[in-house]
């Protein structure tokens, strides 16, 4: 794995717990599950991200955003974008990477597309036409809660989805791609790191993020390095000269607004995540 270091501590709970993953690999529905019983306030970075019409911010807009929520003291941060996560892995106390099979999470990736164009269509229906049971507001397979859109999306009536094509590309190549660059923020950051590759070691980390007594198991040698580990630096705030291209040249600039995840999805539920 990324790092040798493959479990939180048990004497302090992660305030702050990066979650990084191929799209449909379930990391969303992690997240939600995670806030719920942990009470850590949980930020997706697509609300960050797009706006109405799919539009993307400027390079410098995004690292400014991506640095805010950086410096907030509790959160869950939910998503890639591979190019800024060597300053989230940095800040965080936690990274739960999921590793489940491309062809899986393109599977599951087909299915919520699937689900959330179907209830994109109910919703644009007449009033007067009939709903057939169960639309309306999808819900996962897998944590029985409503699908997850982009904040600003959802408020404008967008798509929700794009393309499938290029999500499922996105799917089959992270590991050749995306991965490579995590990976190489991982080890730069020698951060705590949980690799799940099955929901049921999702499942497990969950339960045991829920109570800090308890460490989240770990089979012998998969999320560990080559080589004898090398010692975890001291916790540090994030040093302004060694990213340069997170933070504006010319003096502090208020930071862009930052709102913790109010989406249908963030709803508490009581079950967690099928062990299967």
């Amino acid at each position: 794995m990324a790092s040798p270091f493959c479990e939180p501590r048990p004497d302090r709970p992660p305030r702050r717990v990066v979650v990084l993953g191929s799209p449909g690999s379930g990391k969303t529905s992690f997240c939600h599950l995670l806030a719920s019983t942990t009470g850590l306030p949980l930020y997706h970075l697509d609300d960050f991200y797009w706006s109405p019409g799919w539009s993307r911010p400027t390079e410098e807009e995004w690292n400014r955003r991506v640095h805010a929520l950086c410096a907030l003291p509790r959160w869950i941060a939910d998503g890639n974008y591979a190019a800024t996560a060597e300053p989230r892995v940095h800040a965080a106390d936690l990274v739960v990477l999921f590793d489940r099979h491309p062809l899986l999470c393109a599977a599951a990736l087909a299915r919520r597309c699937l689900r959330l164009r179907r209830a994109a269509r109910t919703r644009a229906a007449p009033r007067w036409a009939p709903r057939p049971a169960g639309r309306g507001r999808r819900r996962s397979a897998v944590s029985g809660q409503p699908e997850y859109v982009p904040r600003l999306l959802r408020e404008a009536g967008d798509p929700p989805v794009l393309s499938l094509t290029a999500l499922l590309r996105k799917a089959l190549l992270f590991r050749r791609r995306d991965m490579v660059v995590i990976h190489a923020a991982l080890r730069g950051a020698n951060t705590p790191v949980h690799r799940c590759r099955t929901r049921r070691q999702a499942a497990a980390l969950l339960t045991a993020l829920a109570d800090p007594g308890k460490r989240p198991p770990s089979p012998p040698g998969a999320n560990r390095l080559a080589g004898p580990p090398t010692p975890r630096a001291t916790a540090t705030p994030l040093p302004e000269a060694r990213f340069p291209n997170h933070l504006p040249p010319g003096g502090p600039t208020p930071p862009a607004p930052v709102r913790p995840c109010t989406c249908p999805a963030a709803a508490p539920v009581t079950p967690l995540w099928r062990n299967t």
